[in-house]
């Protein structure tokens, strides 16, 4: 049996049947329930969502500014990337949160497929294998593929982005231009997938020219500039961006593309006084909670606990193999892994509020430390039954964790973790009611309270074009329309009300003022008849 079991390990069809069946679970726990879990629609999926709604059919987003290469969203900004790769699935299949996050599920899957491949060329085939099983176990791999948030496709983008640049550094491609202008455009786009990444990429690369350099890798000029002119042209818009809103200058539209106005610009996130606090964050953002509860859940973490030392060990295993290639004058691409992934935490020691998903990009390197430990120790020939015997041990413990991380998530997480913080349902059948009624009723001014942004949730249920609902005229409340999205105290018997998950108190006093109650799931409709 055990002849047979080693032939067919042995076989060349073995490892890409596993790798497949691997990527194929994956795709698997990306698709299932994808409208329905997380449950009801984060206020920036909604947002960037109708935003790319907009330009879909009208060739705006909701405060009218034509193709906008940064989006205004409710002031503080927002990555246009994500917003443009959603316009042809809306076109093909609605505005519905299915096609919001499809595009986050593909980047998710292709940083899985990406790092399978380049830690196969880093560190072989069965770490590849481990790779993709630890891409399996970590909550996070599988919550950020699950929701429609801009700063999300970072993490693909950068992991393709090594994988162009471990082609490019390899002595056979290194003098060829093309290597590096595919590197500069891939690079370019990744500015695109989250503002932050505007400070992390250049961070990324300082180091790696330092390291290139200490380990006597001539740079050549040409191959500087064959990368530089797609940046620069990716960045010339970024950099417009920055002036207008550093300096307060007008909006600036050059062809059919608009350099907006953002109210509270995301550069303001960058602080120099929070470094000890962001520790503690950055800690608790891996492998406990964050602020956030669809990120990390505290009985799991983005990461689980246990995979401190893990990591630990993988990571200074990478570094004492960074300083060996340094002295040994070779290029060891696990050293820029570890570069990059040391720049996206570093960074992360100066924003304004650590969470999980600003730190997103850092969690290839971060697994990558985890399979560096596994394969250490299967690879180990002192001590090898206890090595070998704790790497399986090890395995198992994700297993077991990443199982009972899946079970969480599709079967409790939707019930126990409700109500979500920023999140609503979908409230078509509230709006579809109100306007089935009378006249007499629907004449009235109805407040609409209870969810964070609640104009937004009625745009997408009605469907409502930017130009008919003019953000710049009625702002977040829909001031001077026949809905209002707050609610104000005391309550009006000559107005309608929609509540999103009334406290009990606010139940009772309009049912005290004679309304009557109207059940929709988690929205309640008062109505004084």
């Amino acid at each position: 049996m055990i002849s047979t079991f080693k032939k067919i390990k042995d076989s060349k069809y073995f490892y890409i049947v596993v790798s497949a069946a691997m990527l194929l679970l994956a795709l698997i726990i990306r698709l299932y329930k994808l409208s329905d879990i997380p449950r009801g629609l984060h206020v920036d999926e909604i947002g960037m969502g109708y935003d790319s709604w907009c330009i879909a059919h009208f060739g705006v987003d909701r405060y009218l500014n034509r193709f906008p290469m940064y989006l205004s969203n409710y002031g503080g900004g927002q990555s246009a990337l994500y917003c443009y790769l959603t316009v042809p699935f809306i076109l093909v299949g609605g505005f519905t949160p299915l096609m919001l996050r499809l595009p986050s599920m593909i980047f998710s899957m292709l940083a899985g497929i990406f790092g399978w491949r380049l830690v196969r060329i880093v560190s072989g085939k069965r770490a590849s294998l481990i790779y993709l099983f630890i891409f399996l176990a970590i909550p996070y791999f599988t919550q950020a593929g699950r929701i429609a948030l801009d700063c999300n496709l970072m993490l693909g983008l950068s992991v393709i982005m090594l994988n162009v640049l471990e082609y490019c550094l390899r002595d056979e491609n290194y003098g060829k231009k093309i290597c590096f202008v595919v590197l500069g455009t891939v690079t370019g786009i990744t500015f695109y997938s989250y503002a932050l990444s505007d400070v992390v990429l250049p961070l990324f690369y300082l180091f790696l020219v330092i390291y290139l350099i200490a380990a006597r890798k001539k740079v050549a000029i040409s191959s500087i500039i064959s990368f530089a002119v797609p940046v620069i042209i990716f960045a010339i818009p970024q950099v417009l961006l920055q002036i207008v809103n550093i300096y307060g200058l007008p909006a600036i539209h050059i062809g059919p593309m608009t350099i907006p106005i953002v109210l509270n610009y995301r550069l303001d996130d960058i602080v120099f006084d929070q470094i000890k606090p962001n520790l503690r964050w950055t800690f608790d953002s891996l492998f406990r909670a964050d602020n956030t509860d669809f990120d990390s859940f505290p009985q799991f973490g983005a990461l689980y606990m246990f995979s401190l030392p893990v990591i630990a060990f993988g990571g200074l295993l990478t570094l004492t193999r960074l300083v060996k290639s340094v002295r040994e004058k070779k290029i060891r691409f696990e050293s820029v892994i570890l570069i990059y992934t040391f720049s996206v935490l570093l960074f992360g020691l100066f924003i304004q509020g650590v969470t999980t998903y600003r730190i997103n990009s850092a969690f290839f390197g971060l697994a990558f430390f985890i399979v560096a430990t596994i394969e250490f120790l299967f690879a180990r020939n002192r001590q090898k039954f206890a090595s070998t015997a704790l790497a399986v041990c090890l395995m198992a413990l994700y297993l077991i964790k990443g199982v009972q991380f899946v079970d969480f998530y599709f079967n409790k997480y939707a019930d126990t973790v409700y109500p979500q913080r920023l999140f609503a349902e979908d409230p078509t059948d509230v709006y579809n009611f109100l306007d089935s009624q009378p006249e007499s009723v629907k004449s009235r001014l109805t407040y609409v309270g209870g969810a964070n942004e609640a104009y937004i949730y009625y745009l997408w249920a009605k469907e409502i074009s930017p130009y008919e609902y003019d953000h710049n005229k009625y702002g977040n409340n829909g001031d001077g329309l026949k809905y209002s999205f707050w609610a104000p105290e005391p309550y009006d018997t000559a107005c309608n009300y929609v509540m999103y998950l009334p406290e009990d108190s606010e139940r009772e006093s309009l049912i005290e003022l004679d309304f009557k109650e109207y059940d929709f799931g988690p929205y309640k409709v008062y109505l004084h008849e």
